[in-house]
Order: C-alpha cells, then structure tokens, then sequence
C-alpha cells in the first residue's frame, strides 16, 4: 500500500552500507520509522529527503506495519541551519523535543504547524533562534498535556511583586505564599515567556531572561517526560544573554 503524507525528518541513522533509518513527523500519523534504502549513494535521487529537517510530501510504502520510503518531493530543506551553530542546534532542539512527545499513530496537526513555521525562523529569517525555541517548547508542553500557565500577571492584577516562583506541580507561576513544589523564579523569565507566548509583557522586564526561561523549560519538560533534552541543553550553553 502506497501513503502519502507531509513530513519532517527529526532523525537520521546509518544503516548497513546505504541506507538510512529515518525518524519522521507527520501532521497525520505522529512519530513514523522509515527504511531509506540506497540514500547514501553518490547519485541517489533520494539523498535529500533523508537529511535532518527536511521538510517535504513524502511516499512511503507500507507493508506488515514497516514503511520504506519510494518518493518525495521538497518543500523546504533549511540548509542554511548548517552554517550557523546556535541556529542549528536550536533546530536539534525542536526535533530531540519532538521526538521525546510524539507517538505513533496520533495527529499533530498544531505542533507540526508550529515545527515548520519554527525551523522557517530559524533558518529563513534574523529572528531570535532563542524566542523560535521558546514559542515551540510552550506550544509542545501544551499539546504534550503540561502546559506552562503563564496567567499569573492577569490573577495578580499585574502586581507581581519581586518574589515570583515557577510551580513544577502545576506549571505555573505564583508567589511564595502559593507555591508547594516550586523553585524561584526571575522576572525576566516570566516576561519573556509572556513575550514568546504572544501576552503582554514589559519588554524591560524580560530583558535578560532567554536563557534562564530555556533552562526553566528544559527542566521542566525532563520532569515530566523523564527525557534530558540534551541538544537544547547544548544550546543554552552557546547563547548569550
């Protein structure tokens, strides 16, 4: 049986002499394992399409449950992500986030959306690889079932004081008062979220808080999927803030 389906590669695996093992995202069928047969030849025709974060309409034929890849036809590449290193490994990040949430067989339509419109900042335009994560991890925490609840500014009446705290129970920010299971939490953290979210936000306020708001979420996501995240670790290693 012949499918057809968008997708992304969030990972590539050498296999035997030519061939590959592809780790694919599909709006449509979630978390996919393809056989890439011959795509390491010189002159494959196929070589494109099993690079990390390609993105294109690909053919797969399905039998017994495996899927071996027979067509594709390019959207997007995003090459360019190979010669900037925080550009590419803010992508790594997006794909190894990807990777620890979906499951096979699930429609992911939103996140997928979100992938594509993240990997074309990153790759295709100066926006700030850091902000591209962060929009993307919250729209992942959220269709992952951990939202991060970023309404602690509206239930305050935008009275935040200077003791702010991150809740990892309930993936909230609060006060000291309030919190249970929590760490504190800088301003500028919280802004910047608010910022990454499209909220209101004071831009002075969240100057300062792009790494500390990944470290939060890194933490945050290896929580609750038990995954270490390693390549946005990397990441918040290389920025600057």
């Amino acid at each position: 049986m012949e499918i057809k389906t968008e997708g992304i590669v969030l990972q590539s695996v050498d296999y035997k002499d030519n061939d590959k093992i592809l780790t694919i995202f599909s709006p449509s069928m979630g978390r996919v394992t393809v056989g890439a047969k011959g795509v390491k030849k010189p002159k494959a025709k196929l070589n494109f399409a099993a690079q990390p974060f390609c993105f294109a309409e690909y053919v797969l034929a399905e039998k017994g449950g495996r899927y071996t890849l027979t067509g594709a036809y390019l959207h997007e590449s995003f090459f360019a992500l190979r010669y900037d290193i925080v550009r590419f490994y803010a992508a790594c990040a997006l794909a190894e986030i990807c990777l620890t949430i979906l499951y096979e067989n699930e429609e992911y339509e939103g996140l997928f959306i979100g992938l594509v419109e993240s990997l074309k900042a990153l790759a295709l335009s100066e926006d700030d690889p850091v902000e591209a994560v962060a929009s993307f991890t919250l729209i992942a925490l959220r269709e992952s079932g951990y939202p991060i609840d970023l309404g602690y500014f509206e239930e305050c009446g935008g009275d935040i004081g200077d003791k702010l705290w991150f809740d990892f129970a309930d993936g909230k920010f609060t006060n000291l008062e309030r919190c249970t299971q929590g760490e504190r939490a800088s301003l500028s953290t919280y802004h910047f979220l608010r910022k990454c979210a499209g909220l209101t936000y004071s831009e002075e306020c969240a100057q300062g808080g792009r790494k500390r708001a990944l470290r939060l979420m890194r933490a945050y996501l290896s929580e609750k999927t038990e995954a270490k995240i390693e390549n946005l670790g990397e990441l918040i290693r290389l920025i600057e803030d």
